[in-house]
């Protein structure tokens, strides 16, 4: 009897012992589980509408403001997308740099702004120099450093003449701006 027993014990251990080496096989070749707490997510963290932030310099005067229509902060990669952002640079000695775009994106340090679509940098008029006008589909703006570049082509205008080419490296401090590529040119030679 007792070997009877075991005769209907074993092949119900065995199958017992299959089912939990494949459970184990199971989980051991599925995919770790995705972490559901929303960190690794591309979800906004919070979302501002009309807002406008201004970094003051050590003068008390104002450097720089950027302003848009809204802005989704993504706490993933600490980046942040701006709908209809408005840049605007001051400097003691020069007139202010105004940058418009369709849509824009805050690095995650906020050292590095990008402009996209229907780019505009309008520099307005002074005493001795007229308004100078940029039209581009992609800007990048270092506002620390004054600098912009775009790899896209790139129209400049200041009262009658135009410039056009592909790519631009402008430092706002020294007002030169270097074309970089398949540059056409005409000049007002009135002034």
């Amino acid at each position: 009897m007792r070997r009877d027993r075991a005769s209907y014990l074993f092949p119900l251990l065995l199958m017992l012992a299959l089912a939990a080496a494949s459970l184990w096989l199971e989980r051991a070749v599925q995919a770790p589980e995705h972490d559901q707490s929303g960190k690794l997510r591309h979800d906004p963290d919070f979302i501002a509408e009309d807002f406008g932030i201004t970094k003051m310099g050590l003068n008390g005067k104002p450097e720089y403001s950027i302003s848009a229509a809204r802005m989704q902060h993504y706490p993933d990669d600490q980046s942040t997308d701006i709908v209809e952002p408005r840049l605007v640079q001051r400097h003691e000695d020069a007139p202010p740099v105004v940058i418009r775009a369709d849509r824009g994106q805050l690095s995650n340090n906020g050292e590095v702004a990008s402009f996209f679509g229907n780019v505009v940098v309008v520099r307005e008029a002074s005493r001795e120099r007229a308004e100078l006008r940029m039209q581009t589909e992609y800007l990048q703006i270092v506002p620390d450093s004054d600098l912009a570049r775009t790899d896209k082509p790139v129209v400049i205008t200041e009262d009658g003449s135009r410039l056009a080419g592909v790519g631009m490296e402008f430092n706002n401090k020294t007002r030169q701006f270097t074309l970089l590529s398949q540059v056409r040119g005409r000049f007002d030679a009135r002034k």
